[in-house]
């Protein structure tokens, strides 16, 4: 199997027929890559059939319709090398069976949800597939759900992955040039420095999401002794950096706290975080890798951060991460 990978293309397999996934597909496909696309929906692989494929309006690329496969779990048969999920992190515990089902012992699997992480929490589910972190910048989003019609708005896509443990140097070098032949700025990158970046994007996202659930507010009520929790959780995130040996670099705090001032005067701030949106509408939410990761880091490295588990004491109903851990 090891011996194949290297003789012909690498078969991709994208679980999530949202923007973001139908978005990658489309890339991979305008490369002449052999990619398959999932929906969990199959009025959507009925009218991708119907329609010749899933349409891109892009920014990068134009509007095209692009002919990719486009099929329910059930339908997909054979074996992946490269599965990306471009799903939820709540829907990505119900895709491990699937996951499970079409890999190989070479095959790689990476995750570009929001939070922190994720590879990390993969790897110890799936036993026997190789786990990469990756992070995809796009800008996407559905523009006609009927016809299967996405929108690409940013000017350049952008996909960082990094190994998680010890992966064939040429497997990932294979990836890098199928991404950037594509037409994603790609960069493969060293894992310490993958983890320094998103640990960065954590403390951007999880100490407002935590504060947000706490007192039920939005981002322009974080002021007073709000604000004094806000910047108590970005400060306990500093410490598990440490701990965990990672390097935050100088300044990054202070310079955050400059940009965040500046994004509670933007008009569309006014609402409450991506958490707390789903909580109100019982929808589940990406709290596990937003929050509760904090959490179980700060027990594995044995470190005291009394605000972060102030506030799991109080959302603990809403933690699902110990299943990850549970096999």
């Amino acid at each position: 199997m090891f011996g194949r990978l290297f003789k012909k293309e690498l078969k991709y397999l994208i679980i999530g027929a949202g923007s973001t996934g139908a978005t990658f597909a489309s890339f991979l496909y305008s490369a002449g890559k052999d990619v398959t696309l999932i929906s969990k929906y199959e009025s959507v692989v009925k009218t991708a059939k119907e329609k010749g494929g899933i349409k891109l309006i892009s920014a990068v690329k134009g509007e095209k319709r692009y002919n990719v496969k486009v099929l329910t779990e059930g339908q997909y048969r054979g074996k992946a090398d490269v599965i990306i999920l471009c799903i939820r992190t709540p829907d990505i515990l119900s895709a491990i069976p699937f996951i499970e089902k079409v890999s190989h012992s070479k095959t790689i699997v990476t995750s570009i949800a929001n939070g922190f992480g994720i590879g990390y929490a993969l790897k110890k589910r799936l036993k026997n597939v190789q786990v990469i972190n990756s992070v995809f910048v796009g800008k996407c989003r559905w523009y006609n759900r009927e016809d299967v019609e996405y929108l690409q708005q940013r000017e350049y896509v952008e996909f960082q992955f990094s190994p998680c443990g010890n992966i064939s140097n040429n497997i990932l070098d294979r990836m890098e040039k199928d991404f950037a032949q594509s037409g994603m700025n790609t960069h493969l990158i060293p894992e310490k420095q993958f983890y320094e970046l998103a640990f960065e994007r954590l403390i951007t996202r999880s100490p407002f999401e935590a504060c947000c659930i706490y007192y039920g507010i939005n981002a322009h009520q974080i002021t007073d002794e709000k604000e004094k929790t806000f910047k108590q959780l970005c400060s306990e995130l500093l410490l598990l950096a440490k701990a965990m040996n990672i390097n935050v670099r100088d300044g990054f705090l202070d310079e955050y706290y400059d940009n965040f001032e500046k994004y509670k005067e933007r008009d569309e701030a006014n609402v409450y975080s991506s958490i707390l949106n789903d909580m109100k509408i019982g929808q589940k939410s990406e709290i596990d890798f937003l929050f509760f990761i904090v959490i179980q880091l700060a027990k594995e490295y044995k470190i005291e951060l009394p605000t972060y588990f102030m506030i799991a004491n109080k959302f603990q109903n809403y933690n699902t991460l110990d299943e990850y851990f549970a096999k």
